[in-house]
């Protein structure tokens, strides 16, 4: 008999999903409520693909094996492959990085251009159906297993024919931030996950531009990406830019403690001027907008505890975004999705999907996944003013330990090599409190703190030349 399974969303984490599933079940239909590009332009179901975005190391290596031949592609289309403390103009909290290789790539392109080879790839493959423009209503039972999911009732959008209904094996919500899974569950009965939530009143603007003249660039201006924290409570706007294809950059402010930046043209250029460091400003004076200004709020790190959930219902299973939101700024995103997708794909492979076992040992799966990276994002928004959080805020001891690391980074190359890959998701968080490190991290912190109140230095406006020692 052949099995069917569907995805909700045609997300990052749905198209991943979409190409994991076709090695368990006979065939995968794939909805989405947008009509989808074929290029890599932008839609409006995926609110933030506007604004800038990083692949990091974790996310490319996952992309690579879901898809042999990505990240060739990926940088022979325009995505920009660079070591973001060698090749990046690096303003932390504590002062300038100094330029040192990591070791360890990310990749930088458009949103739109990430997804489109990841969806080209995914519907290249037979066994995959995707139906366009509609949305998904609520979730079907069985007449003699009210218990179990067999399927979903859709409305589509803008089109004559009514209801429909599609019966499946599995479903899989992969919906994004917009998910309703849990009103759907609670319709049939079922409880809804807890939810845990940080929020530290984050939210951003962005504008795209086109890449400036050599010949109007400062012979110093060495730099391919730049990245100015802010430095709480003092100063609540950070900001970024990324290089993207064609010839074309993005910048993003961000502001945290709901210290929203504008959304108009002058109010975003006035804004530039008020980071900690003149050269994002400079970068942009010397280039042409090529779009307008893009907002975006409500940055909010939302965990729903499907984990937790001592009975789960059958044939049903969500991932990525309906699960687990992060602040965008971290760049960790599309990574998570990747690693749900992969917990989705390790459990299939030991636990059936008929067995009402697997949705629990799923959600036990991916929680461990993305456990690290919860930490991480919402560990960095609780150290900013008036965050929201049911949590407790940092001791003084971790907000020390936390300082004493970004100084660490930015001095040394040790632990510069030995952070990196666990702030890209490829080594335990653990490993920050092995004993060798913990102690480097300490002294060099002390010894930066010292040398700092010893020469009475202030902070220099742009970023140290990349021949620094």
């Amino acid at each position: 008999m052949a099995t069917h399974a569907v995805v909700i969303g045609a997300s990052m984490a749905g198209l991943c999903a979409a190409r994991v599933l076709t090695r368990f079940f006979d065939r995968v239909t794939l909805l989405d409520r947008d009509e989808l590009p074929d290029g890599a332009e932008s839609r409006a179901g995926v609110p933030q693909g506007r604004h800038v975005h990083a692949l990091i190391t974790r996310g490319a290596h996952e992309l690579e094996r879901l898809f042999p031949g990505f990240l060739a592609e990926y940088t022979q289309r325009g995505a920009h492959e660079l070591d973001v403390t060698r090749d990046g103009a690096v303003l932390r909290a504590c002062g300038w990085q100094r330029p040192m290789a990591s070791g360890q790539p990310v990749y930088f392109a458009t949103r739109g251009l990430t997804e489109s080879i990841v969806r080209r790839r995914t519907l290249a493959l037979p066994a995959i159906e995707l139906l366009q423009r509609c949305e998904v209503a609520g979730l079907l039972v069985r007449p003699d297993d009210p218990a179990r999911v067999r399927g979903v009732r859709l409305n589509w959008r803008g089109h004559a024919s009514g209801p429909a209904e599609i019966e499946a094996d599995l479903v899989v919500d992969a919906g994004g931030r917009a998910s309703k899974a849990p009103e759907w569950l609670s319709e049939l009965g079922r409880p809804a996950p807890r939810e845990e939530v940080v929020d530290a009143g984050a939210g951003y603007s962005s504008r795209w531009y086109e890449g400036p003249d050599p010949a109007r660039t400062p012979a110093d201006h060495w730099w391919k990406l730049i990245w100015l924290d802010p430095a709480p409570p003092a100063q609540l706007l950070g900001g970024v830019l990324f290089p993207v294809e064609g010839g074309r950059f993005i910048v993003t402010l961000i502001g945290y403690s709901r210290h929203f930046p504008p959304s108009d043209e002058d109010g975003f250029d006035a804004a530039l001027q008020t980071l900690r460091s003149p050269v994002l400003a400079r970068a942009v004076a010397a280039s042409r907008p090529v779009s307008p200004v893009y907002s975006y709020r409500g940055l909010v790190n939302r965990l729903r505890r499907f984990d937790e959930l001592a009975d789960p219902a059958p044939g049903f299973v969500a991932l990525g975004d309906s699960v687990c939101t992060f602040n965008p700024m971290y760049g960790q995103g599309m990574t998570i999705a990747t690693l749900c997708v992969a917990a989705l794909e390790d459990t299939l492979g030991r636990v059936s999907a008929d067995d009402p076992a697997f949705p629990r040992a799923f959600f036990k799966s991916q929680a461990r996944s993305v456990r690290d990276a919860w930490a991480l994002a919402t560990g960095a928004d609780m150290l900013f003013p008036a965050t929201r959080s049911e949590r407790p805020p940092p001791s003084r001891l971790v907000r020390m330990f936390s300082s004493a690391i970004r100084l660490g980074m930015n001095n040394d190359e040790q632990i510069l090599r030995r952070v990196t890959p666990i702030y890209y998701l490829l080594r335990p968080n653990r490993e920050l409190f092995d004993r060798r490190l913990a102690a480097r991290i300490v002294a060099v912190a002390a010894r930066e703190v010292a040398r700092t109140k010893l020469l009475r230095a202030a902070p220099t406006e742009m970023p140290p030349p990349r021949s620094a020692p």
